[in-house]
């Protein structure tokens, strides 16, 4: 038993021994922050389409008075409160049925710690059978039923700089009424289907097994 510490001992205080573990713990706590460093979200805040509402009897038959526009708010969320995030231009993708109807490109910008940042904007939409969605809306209770997709590659801040970009890709359904709102009174959140965990529960498994096999 005191030959097996003893070795031990030994073997933990071999400078060459310590560097190595020393070296093995910086990277695994690199690759574990930069895995781990995912507080980004967005919201769709706000959802009109203005030929849908009722109330501007906007739905005529005749479709040259009809507002081809469709005004939305969405909010990006950091909530890491001790770093920073630097987006790319974000592209969202509008679609009806199964068809894109619009495009924005919401330009490059940067978001301090723990902020939100909103991208409050009017798209001009194309292709968009106003009918079947006018349709829709007219059955009570009914709604007519938009795609919302945002594709963006932030750079979180780690220490002094910005490591590569991660992909962000997120979406939602989103009814509307006869209102021309969106149904949903609260934020929609955006989601994607890809789950982090996984590989966060994995990098931080195989930090501990490394170092624990170098450690004995």
């Amino acid at each position: 038993m005191d030959d097996h510490f003893g070795s031990l001992f030994e073997c933990s205080t071999n400078p060459c021994h310590c560097l190595c573990c020393l070296a093995i713990l910086v990277i695994t706590m690199w690759t574990a922050l930069s895995v781990n460093l995912v507080g980004q979200y967005c919201y769709l805040h706000e959802f009109y389409v203005p030929a849908l509402d009722l109330s501007q009897n906007s739905t005529s038959n005749n479709t040259n008075t009809i507002n081809p526009c469709l005004f939305f708010d969405i909010a990006f969320q950091n909530v890491l409160t001790d770093h920073s995030v630097r987006y790319g231009d974000v592209n969202v993708t509008f679609s009806y049925g199964r068809s894109e109807v619009a495009n924005y490109v919401v330009p490059t910008f940067y978001q301090g710690q723990g902020t939100t940042v909103n991208a409050r904007e009017v798209v001009e939409t194309n292709g968009l059978q106003w009918l079947t969605a006018a349709k829709a809306v007219l059955n009570n209770g009914s709604a007519a039923v938009f795609r919302v997709d945002l594709v963006a590659r932030p750079r979180v801040k780690l220490w002094f700089w910005y490591p590569r970009r991660k992909r962000m890709r997120v979406g939602a359904d989103v009814e509307v009424d006869g209102s021309g709102m969106k149904m949903k009174k609260e934020d929609t959140r955006l989601k994607s289907a890809a789950s982090k965990g996984g590989i966060r529960d994995f990098v931080m498994f195989a930090s501990l097994l490394v170092t624990l096999l170098c450690l004995f």
